[in-house]
């Protein structure tokens, strides 16, 4: 029924060699597009170009929140379809030294603006798509991280205005907001068992969520079933954010 095609679409994942980058890429590299992410690090390009992911989707080098890089990156994409902000760093219980909460700003609020504002041009020629991943936490106090709290929500709110100033251009832009979903950063949050049994409480569908749910999300939000939705965010957290 939904036979969602990508052949012959360039995406374009930021931040995607992060744990669900990687599973937002096989998505879409299993529907059918050319798929690319970026890291930040040499040790993060390594590690991913010799995974199995590596073998298949190109990766290059990005800091976000340096422009020299960002421009290096775009002297190397000719055109894209579908543009993904995975990237965002957290400082935990230092985020309320201003030098850390400005550093996660600089990172995950104003690295989403520049990249999208800069592929503005090619997305809109292909009359494209972009998804910003945010977080519950977007919604929810995390009293040991505000800032990456703060730029979560921050980057909810810039996306409903590129949404309503961009649909002149015939782009769409949404964000996907995870919850508690498996990966290498919430299983050393999860590590204790009287942690992982409380979250798991709180979430009504009782369980983590799989990361491949995040990327099943985001190639239906990329495509033309999902034409008439631009604005929005999708909680993705088995309705932990409801309770």
């Amino acid at each position: 029924m939904w036979n969602i095609d990508f052949e012959g679409k360039e995406v374009l994942i930021v931040g995607g060699t992060g744990d669900i980058g990687k599973y937002i890429a096989l998505e879409f590299l299993s529907a059918g597009a050319s798929v690319t992410v970026t890291g930040k690090t040499n040790k993060e390009i390594k590690n991913y170009e010799e995974s199995k992911a590596g073998k298949k989707i190109k990766v290059k080098k990005l800091d976000i929140t340096n422009d020299i890089s960002i421009n290096e990156l775009l002297r190397t994409i000719d055109s894209l379809d579908v543009l993904i902000n995975c990237a965002s760093i957290t400082k935990g219980g230092l985020e309320y030294r201003i030098e850390n909460f400005a550093d996660v700003v600089n990172t995950n609020l104003m690295g989403a603006m520049r990249i999208c504002h800069e592929l503005l041009p090619k997305i809109a020629i292909s009359k494209g798509s972009i998804i910003n991943i945010t977080s519950i936490f977007s919604n929810i106090g995390l009293k040991n991280a505000p800032a990456f709290s703060a730029t979560k929500s921050g980057v909810q709110a810039l996306t409903r205005s590129m949404a309503a100033c961009w649909a002149s251009h015939d782009v769409r832009v949404n964000c996907i907001a995870p919850g508690w979903i498996k990966s290498n950063t919430t299983k050393l949050i999860t590590n204790s068992v009287r942690v992982k049994k409380n979250i798991i409480n709180r979430i009504p569908l009782a369980r983590l969520g799989e990361a491949d749910e995040i990327g099943a999300a985001a190639v239906f939000l990329a495509s033309k079933k999902a034409s008439y939705i631009t604005g929005t965010t999708i909680f993705i957290d088995g309705g932990y954010s409801v309770t």
